[in-house]
């Protein structure tokens, strides 16, 4: 993979960091670009969700890539989550990862990542956008429902300017790596040692109607691996899972 060079634009506020970052992607903006954004007005997440984002208490920040390689549908997500919780844990707080893009710290939601790309005809990518939403501090209203009792924000002090440079920095610099050995999946240990939940009780939401089962691991392809309540196995590589 080529080496990858930052263009970091900030903004005070945007509808969404990923929307602003694929119209651009698409009128040709280069690997490397980066938005960030104070706050969001329509920021989104996995499967349509809508990701918090008031004003100067979240990092909300989008990467522009252009990878020369084929990956598994699942790579970049579980890339950024191992990068984004090495950034974590450089400031002393421990976390883990819920399947597939969401960081979890005191088993409360502090992080999520949303990638959206374009491939060619060919099944290469023409980009990938990889959007990282992540609570800072706490809002100072506190978070509305209906997530008051699942979101909570990394640090506890008052929203901080050279504390969100500095996170964002590290950020940056953890993603570069990993991003730059690419194909090869050197975070793969980190990502299955993270993840939370392997072992539980799960309630899997898939278009066709949801099912119990168990976590059992996941696969090379960043798959997870289940356990259905039926005696069946399935390798997901969509739908909502909850833990139970």
């Amino acid at each position: 993979m080529a080496t990858l060079s930052y263009k970091i634009h900030t903004v005070e506020s945007v509808k969404s960091t990923n929307s602003t970052v694929k119209a651009l992607a698409k009128d040709g903006a280069p690997e490397g670009y980066v938005l960030t954004a104070s706050m969001q007005t329509n920021g989104r997440g996995r499967l349509n969700r809508v990701f918090f984002s008031p004003k100067g208490t979240g990092l909300y920040v989008s990467i522009l890539l252009r990878p020369e390689c084929r990956l598994a549908p699942y790579a970049l997500t579980c890339m950024s989550a191992v990068a984004l919780a090495d950034t974590v844990r450089t400031f002393g707080i421990d976390c883990g990862i819920k399947w597939v893009n969401d960081l979890y710290v005191d088993n409360r939601k502090t992080a999520g990542i949303l990638v959206e790309s374009a491939l060619n005809q060919d099944g290469s990518f023409l980009y990938a956008v990889v959007g990282i939403g992540v609570n800072l501090f706490p809002p100072e209203e506190g978070f509305p429902e209906p997530i008051a009792n699942k979101a909570a924000a990394l640090f506890s002090c008052a929203p901080d300017e050279e504390v969100r440079k500095l996170f964002l920095k590290r950020l940056l610099l953890r993603f570069k790596r990993y991003y730059e050995q690419l194909p090869d999946i050197t975070f793969f240990d980190a990502y299955r040692d993270r993840l939370i939940g392997i072992g539980s009780r799960v309630l899997v939401s898939e278009p066709d109607g949801m099912r119990y089962g168990t976590s059992i691991g996941i696969d090379r392809d960043f798959q997870l691996l289940v356990r259905f309540d039926d005696g069946t196995e399935a390798a997901l590589d969509r739908g909502d899972v909850t833990l139970l």
